[in-house]
């Protein structure tokens, strides 16, 4: 995942608007963009096994100038904003081509309105832990701009596994960052993500911390987060990274345009914030409801 490249999220009753940033410079690989990327990992394409990769179900148009994506059978859409329409559609068509050439099939090729066979698995009611899990998805979605609090942002990357209880989806996600605050940031992602008012309703229920140990060792520190409610399934493990020492010395040195931007983007936090993490972690007065939502 791109480490800034949602400026912003805007939920609507009938949709979800998700503005993205503008291509970056110094990028490792310089044919890479953001629309070739999101291409990739939205797109669902069947291999000769059937397996999909994708979303399952997914299809794309632009609608007014603008690339929105809709899931087969609902309603809802979401609006990809700051995307080129042609540049996806040529991205689109460059995915399917070396797809293709792989042995894979597009399922939204021939089949704008309907399941491909390969897909059709993915709308069994066994499928219940994205279902379950919903709004956790949501509320992470909405609140993307907490994951600056940390520090710099280098890079994000996530993935889901099966919850091991309760039939939802737990969220991995391993924000990476340079001169990070050590326990106090990852601490604090955890409760703002609890916030009153602007958080969601969750409680951390476990903790491993690693920010005492010396250069060399590990840099990750793992907190799981999950419902204060029983009846809701799911949950979000952060692996955070602070890059230290001489790791962090060689990403300054080796990509120094792309660091130089990426340390421009970094996000103030509200002093009232820690002063409220740092006693009772009840909503702090005057750090209004914007400036957490706002982030990102």
């Amino acid at each position: 995942m791109h480490p800034w490249g949602i400026t912003y999220v805007d939920p609507r009753p009938d949709r979800l608007l998700i503005c993205f940033e503008t291509d970056l410079v110094g990028r490792r690989d310089g044919e890479e963009t953001q629309v070739l990327s999101l291409a990739k990992v939205l797109l669902p394409r069947a291999d000769e096994y059937g397996e999909i990769t994708g979303v399952p179900g997914a299809r794309t148009r632009v609608e007014n100038g603008e690339v929105v994506p809709r899931l087969l059978g609902t309603t809802a859409s979401v609006t990809l904003l700051g995307l080129d329409p042609d540049a996806w559609q040529r991205a689109v068509d460059a995915q399917d081509q070396e797809m293709s050439t792989c042995g894979m099939t597009p399922c939204h090729r021939g089949r704008p309105d309907r399941w491909h066979p390969a897909e059709r698995p993915d709308r069994r009611p066994g499928r219940r832990g994205a279902a379950a899990s919903a709004w956790l998805t949501s509320g992470l979605l909405r609140r993307v701009g907490l994951i600056r609090s940390l520090g710099v942002p280098l890079a994000v990357t996530g993935w889901l596994n099966c919850r091991e209880r309760g039939g939802g989806e737990r969220w991995i996600i391993d924000p990476t960052f340079a001169e990070g605050l050590g326990p106090t940031g990852h601490r604090r992602l955890a409760a703002l993500h609890s916030a009153p008012g602007w958080g969601l309703p969750v409680t951390v229920v476990d903790e491993h911390c690693n920010c005492h140990l010396p250069l060399g060792y590990t840099d990750q520190c793992t907190t799981t987060i999950a419902s204060v409610q029983a009846d809701r399934a799911g949950a979000l493990e952060v692996r955070t990274i602070q890059r230290r020492g001489d790791r962090l010395k060689r990403i300054q040195q080796e990509r120094p345009v792309l660091y130089a931007a990426q340390k421009q983007l970094a996000l103030p936090v509200p002093a009232g914030v820690d002063r409220w993490l740092e006693s009772s972690g009840s909503s702090p007065a005057g750090v209004p409801v914007s400036a957490v939502t706002g982030l990102g």
